[in-house]
């Protein structure tokens, strides 16, 4: 587990040149797939892409959020080629279902799948088939883990060799979560006073689709 001391990224490229060191001193040398969560996770994944040399590619996930509160999920789900991928947070899910009832759940996973195909749409030239290949699936921080298991649900289905989970800042209480479903979780740094992933970040502006795409066409696999 690599671990940094500091007081916070710049920027995305900033965390994804600092990831891309830790796992380049920590895995083995080998051809690597390098998958980034859209759209926040793109710009870590180049970085990390251009450490190991990689192949990078991009993942759709969408979060399923509680309707009083978006920012709390009671689940996540993921789209890559033809493939889809699902988690829920069993606790949050069934006090949510309590409270709001069935069909106002299903009205916001509704409204998260049309988002999440529109998103895969767009990306879809830009996802490398997984097949034997050894993934490392990056996003730009992790807090709940909802997304990063949404996507490695997926991944998984698509017969991989390996799965490595990274990332530039998580709360180290969640990186046992991630560790079962990953073969490796690789976190550049675990603050202890974790908050938001952008109280970590001095710019943290949301990816805007044509900057992802510009990453992903000037890696050119």
């Amino acid at each position: 587990m690599a671990q940094q001391s500091h007081e916070g990224y710049r920027d995305r490229s900033h965390a994804g040149a600092a990831l891309g060191m830790a796992l380049a001193s920590e895995l083995p040398a080998g051809n690597y797939t390098v998958l980034g969560l859209l759209r926040g996770g793109v710009p870590v994944a180049s970085e990390v892409a251009r450490s190991l040399g990689g192949r990078l590619g991009a993942l759709a996930v969408r979060k399923l959020g509680v309707p009083s509160n978006p920012e709390i999920a009671f689940g996540a789900i993921a789209s890559y080629g033809m493939a889809s991928g699902r988690y829920l947070d069993q606790e949050i899910h069934r006090r949510a279902l309590r409270y709001f009832g069935e069909s106002e759940l299903e009205s916001v996973e509704f409204r998260a799948t049309r988002e999440l195909m529109e998103l895969a749409g767009e990306f879809k030239p830009y996802a490398p088939d997984l097949a034997g290949q050894q993934v490392v699936v990056c996003d730009d921080g992790i807090a709940t883990g909802s997304t990063m298991l949404a996507a490695l649900d997926l991944v998984w289905r698509l017969k991989p060799k390996l799965v490595v989970v990274a990332a530039p800042v998580a709360p180290s209480d969640l990186v046992q979560n991630l560790a079962y479903p990953a073969d490796q979780v690789v976190i550049a740094w675990q603050p202890p006073d974790f908050r938001a992933v952008g109280a970590h970040y001095q710019d943290f502006a949301p990816v805007q689709r044509e900057e992802a795409l510009r990453l992903l066409r000037a890696a050119g696999n």
